[in-house]
């Protein structure tokens, strides 16, 4: 083969490459909602002369294309595998561990966001005068710091704690973390492939609630698990060949008859039960814990009368736990305050609640700036 040749086939070939994908872009279908990384994908962006003089049209074309460029997941995937061997652990947001979890990474602490949050919680304790306890759930990260690679960045979890606890002097201040230690060898507390805590996890959770708040600690019974769960932190990850989750619900036996009233500021829509089944045909299955995120949820124990009603503001931490929890309270007030945007002093004079409840992550109580909607 002469030089000639050789100089041109690289060229060549790179051009068919190129031109090869401009085909595929142009003729496969386009998807609007991306099910690995559960996001909605950019659509192709408006041209016309305000917008491309402004850059808005190149800034929206660059991500166009790149959502949907051919093969964009078996690319991520390469891309992610390829930074565990060249030991680049964490640069997509989450460590491949041991055992196969896939951890979050932590993020940076930001002590004056924390000080503030758990001053906004003590703020709105005084004021309702309400009985309150305190439930921050630690990162998978810092609870399973050993089976992390050993590269990984710092967890911020001890310093977090530290600062509410010191902070939030009105509420009853409940400490997983111990029970999380002394539990974690023989109890998977965490998800493998999803942040959120198991449902055993939420057992453990739900046992240090009781003990704290002087209430019956219920028998629950395993009553469904299905497999082929995967989370949040793998639709993040890139490891596509990770091993699925399973979902387990647990339930007394017989279970109490609930109403779950949802409302999103559009209408209120009733249910007859705390698990929405039709999540379970999807990747991600943790909405099957009271559909997921909403504003507002009411859940109500239709067979029991004791009169104790609970507020409880929360993240989606607390989904699985509002489940067990609900066999305890005549009613569980759900509040979400990254949706819910209406004064929570009408709501709690109109409410009447007997004692609250703050559960978040630990990372969320030191970054959410939602929690000044405490003093509406």
């Amino acid at each position: 083969m002469s030089e000639k040749v050789k100089n041109g086939i690289l060229p060549f070939v790179f051009i068919l490459f190129i031109f090869s994908f401009a085909i595929m872009l142009a003729a496969l279908p386009k998807k609007n909602f991306s099910e690995t990384e559960k996001r909605v994908l950019a659509k192709f962006p408006k041209a016309d002369f305000e917008s491309v003089e402004n850059g808005e049209f190149t800034d929206g074309l660059e991500k166009y294309l790149s959502d949907h460029f051919p093969l964009r997941d078996t690319f991520i995937g390469i891309n992610a595998y390829a930074g565990v061997v060249l030991g680049k652990t964490g640069e997509n947001g989450i460590y491949k561990a041991k055992d196969g979890y896939l951890i979050t990474a932590p993020s940076e602490y930001d002590e004056r966001r924390t000080v503030k949050n758990a001053g906004y919680i003590e703020k709105f304790i005084d004021k309702t005068k309400l009985n309150s306890e305190l439930i921050i759930i630690p990162t998978a990260g810092y609870s399973l710091s050993e089976k992390l690679p050993w590269n990984h960045k710092e967890y911020n979890d001890g310093k977090i704690f530290d600062c509410v606890k010191s902070a939030v002097k009105s509420a009853d201040f409940i400490d997983v973390r111990n029970t999380f230690e002394k539990h974690k060898a023989d109890t998977q507390i965490y998800y493998k492939t999803d942040h959120h805590l198991t449902g055993k996890g939420s057992l453990l959770v739900y046992g240090e609630f009781c003990k704290a708040a002087g209430i019956e600690e219920k028998s629950f019974s395993l009553i469904k698990s299905v497999d082929g769960f995967y989370g949040t932190t793998y639709s993040k990850s890139g490891f596509w060949l990770t091993k699925s989750d399973s979902v387990e619900i647990y339930g007394c036996v017989p279970a109490s008859k609930f109403t779950v009233t949802i409302d999103d500021g559009k209408g209120e829509n009733r249910y007859d039960s705390l698990y929405f089944d039709s999540h379970l045909g999807e990747k991600d299955k943790y909405p099957v814990f009271l559909d997921g995120n909403h504003a507002f949820v009411r859940i109500h124990n239709e067979d029991l009368k004791n009169g104790k009603k609970l507020l409880l503001i929360k993240d989606s931490y607390a989904h699985c736990f509002a489940t067990l929890a609900a066999e305890n309270y005549e009613e569980i007030v759900m509040i979400d305050l990254r949706y819910y945007k209406k004064p929570l002093s009408k709501l709690t004079k109109e409410e009447r609640f007997t004692e609250a409840l703050f559960m978040f992550g630990s990372e969320n109580i030191s970054t959410s700036t939602d929690l000044s909607w405490l003093l509406m």
